[in-house]
């Protein structure tokens, strides 16, 4: 995928927006008797509050459910008016034209789709999508490759990348970590080698140049991990697996990626007819169910997890390394 079909596939995300909001003297909330409004105080547009945004500005400036249902219409915007005064900077979320949240100054933060693509073609050459996951809370996940391929093993080669994780409004803290495509049979494998998370300071709801100098050199040291990978990886392939031990480590695997029913029944498929010999081999596993079997993007996120972790984690030929339990 090219930079215009990722912004396309992150459209249901894209037109969520943050604005942070100065309360002055003509800021109002208005009641009418079909809709709850806003009106900036900043000769801007009069914005329809959805229930969500109205329940979370009562939430915001202290009032219950119970005194809400007690006030007249013009006497709960009034209220709500003075007290969203008290607060005298918040941020209002805003989907489609409409407010669906009111929250503290500096509760979320703007991350730019369009930016984090041109910064991500700054980190990394000839940069190309390989997927584009939606996740819950406005939160997606990019898989990124670039131009640099090697080989772990003859005929096995994996090209180098980057896992993105973010959200538009900062729902999330933005994580990167490293990535690599096996091209043998396009499994996406996500690994903990960079493991980077951003924290917000304060402030705003501003986007800041540190956050983008910190994309710039998280995304560029994942693409430049390719070393490390193969490295580890080859490890892999010499960390042979018991055949007594393959069942209990692939379930302990299933388990905690959370995957079951018809899928768990293909990757068990999978190993019957391919036992995995080795750690590389069971990984690849789980990489093939996050890549090519599991469709919901949560599970597929949660998968790609567990698969990272286990790359990490410390041998023992008698222990699952991700449950520790001794067979």
């Amino acid at each position: 995928m090219n930079t215009e079909q990722v912004l396309q596939r992150l459209e249901p995300i894209r037109n969520t927006q943050v604005r942070e909001v100065e309360h002055n003297p003509r800021t109002r909330v208005l009641v009418e008797p079909q809709r709850v409004a806003f009106r900036p105080g900043s000769g801007g547009h009069l914005m329809e509050m959805t229930p969500g945004g109205v329940m979370s500005m009562t939430k915001l400036i202290g009032l219950n459910e119970a005194v809400v249902q007690k006030l007249r219409p013009n006497t709960f915007g009034d209220v709500a008016t003075q007290l969203l005064g008290h607060r005298r900077k918040y941020s209002l979320v805003v989907k489609d034209g409409a407010i669906t949240s009111v929250v503290r100054n500096g509760e979320f933060h703007t991350v730019n789709p369009e930016r984090l693509m041109r910064t991500i073609d700054q980190a990394i050459p000839q940069a190309e999508f390989h997927r584009v996951l939606i996740l819950d809370d406005l939160v997606a996940s990019l898989e990124v490759i670039g131009e640099r391929r090697q080989p772990v093993i003859s005929g096995d080669l994996i090209q180098a990348g980057a896992n993105i994780t973010f959200s538009p409004i900062g729902t999330i803290n933005p994580m990167v970590q490293s990535y690599a495509l096996r091209l043998i049979c396009t499994n996406g494998m996500t690994d903990n080698t960079i493991l980077r998370e951003f924290a917000y300071g304060g402030g705003g709801g501003g986007e800041g140049d540190d956050v983008w100098q910190w994309f710039r050199r998280s995304v560029r040291d994942a693409y430049g991990s390719l070393d490390r990978l193969v490295a580890r990886y080859r490890e892999m392939v010499n960390e042979q697996i018991a055949p007594e031990h393959r069942a209990h480590i692939l379930a302990a695997m299933l388990r905690e990626a959370k995957i079951t029913g018809n899928e768990a029944e293909a990757v068990r498929a999978l190993a019957i007819e391919n036992p995995p010999e080795n750690r590389y081999e069971m990984l690849n596993l789980i990489t093939q169910a996050a890549s090519h079997m599991i469709e919901r993007p949560q599970a597929v996120r949660r998968a790609q997890l567990t698969a990272a972790e286990y790359t990490q984690a410390d041998v023992d030929h008698t222990e699952c390394p991700l449950c520790h339990n001794r067979n």
